[in-house]
């Protein structure tokens, strides 16, 4: 038998579909929700049990190297009760047990804080990392002068000094010195045992050494600088004589000594013979 329906009954037919898949998407969007996954606080430990456990601070710690490590902690609740007092805490490297976190070298630790109460066990960690990106401290002396003499066996390094806060460090300095007058940089580099580094450059003056020229008379030339003073002695030391940086004597035999100071401290001397 062939059932005829009006147009009326169709549309409310089509009706009557389309409410009831509104009706399925929107109970199926809220089962969902309902049923979505809580997300998880990091640095949280909170449980329906009554008992609750906070840490305090950051979940990821970092600590220079030989710098003191101050822990944060933990806050622990019971019921809305404060019962933070009652937390262990224990330090962990490598899974062993230690008694406390050694910042004298570079590694990484856990730290654990658990709490017992009313039956009831809970824990919470932290990571301390305890690195070293602090660079080494490289000092170095002033712009010296030296005369070409001084510079065949001077030291660049003399007078440099460097420290670094893991007590381990090392420098070096480029030995680019000749004994040509000329102005040298050096260049110098400080290196800890965790490969932080530190350059520096230092000026050295290389000038010319006390000359003697000698033409029927000795000019004496001195190496110039503004914190030298110039003298002589014609009797072996036993007399000084204040001298410019260029002298001229009129001295026809014996022993010339040439002497410069340098802030009224000994520097240099050369002798010269007449025979």
């Amino acid at each position: 038998m062939l059932v005829k329906y009006g147009k009326a009954r169709i549309v409310g037919l089509i009706t009557v579909v389309v409410i009831g898949l509104i009706l399925f998407v929107l109970v199926s969007g809220l089962f969902n929700y309902a049923n979505k996954p809580k997300e998880k606080l990091q640095n949280t430990n909170v449980k329906d049990n009554g008992l609750n456990l906070y840490l305090k601070g950051d979940y990821l710690t970092y600590v220079l190297v030989n710098d003191e490590y101050k822990d944060d902690g933990a806050l622990s609740y019971w019921k809305g009760q404060n019962i933070s007092d009652d937390i262990i805490t224990s330090y962990y490297k490598n899974g062993t047990q230690i008694s406390n976190i050694d910042t004298k070298s570079t590694g990484s630790y856990t730290v654990k804080y658990e709490i017992l109460y009313d039956g009831i066990y809970e824990e919470i960690t932290r990571v301390v990392i305890v690195t070293d990106s602090k660079n080494p401290s490289l000092s170095v002396p002033d712009a010296v002068t030296i005369t070409s003499d001084e510079a065949v066996n001077y030291d660049v390094e003399e007078g440099v000094v460097a420290t670094d806060n893991t007590g381990q460090v090392s420098f070096k300095c480029e030995n680019t010195l000749l004994s040509v007058p000329g102005d040298y940089i050096i260049k110098c580099l400080a290196r800890d045992g965790n490969g932080n580094i530190t350059k520096k450059n230092r000026l050295i003056k290389v000038v010319s050494g006390i000359e003697f020229d000698y033409k029927k008379q000795l000019t004496i030339k001195y190496p110039n600088n503004k914190n030298y003073t110039y003298m002589y002695s014609l009797d072996n030391g036993d007399t000084w004589l204040e001298a410019n940086s260029s002298e001229t004597l009129d001295i026809k035999k014996g022993n010339v000594i040439a002497l410069v100071l340098e802030d009224g401290e000994y520097k240099m001397s050369s002798t010269y013979y007449i025979k």
